[in-house]
């Protein structure tokens, strides 16, 4: 009778949203990527992060500090 014992794998998808996932360096993702293609845009927020530098001042970063907050609240209240 042949080996039916299962191999037990543990994988995780940078890309996906089971899970929490912080924010991640491109060099992170693809250490994490199978294969040569792979999404480079953090799975957090869909940017591009270059370096942990750049991603600890986001996480230092005030929602209402940042630019995309600003740019909703003046359209939103330029429509009022």
């Amino acid at each position: 009778m042949p080996n039916t014992r299962r191999v037990q794998v543990r994988a995780e998808n940078p890309s996906g949203a089971c899970g929490k996932l912080d924010h991640m360096t491109i060099d992170e993702l693809k250490a994490r990527a199978v294969g040569d293609e792979f999404d480079g845009t953090c799975p957090a927020c869909g940017k591009f992060h270059v370096s942990r530098a750049e991603i600890e001042k986001i996480e230092r970063e005030k929602v209402i500090d940042s630019e995309s907050f600003k740019a909703m609240k003046a359209e939103a209240e330029a429509s009022e």
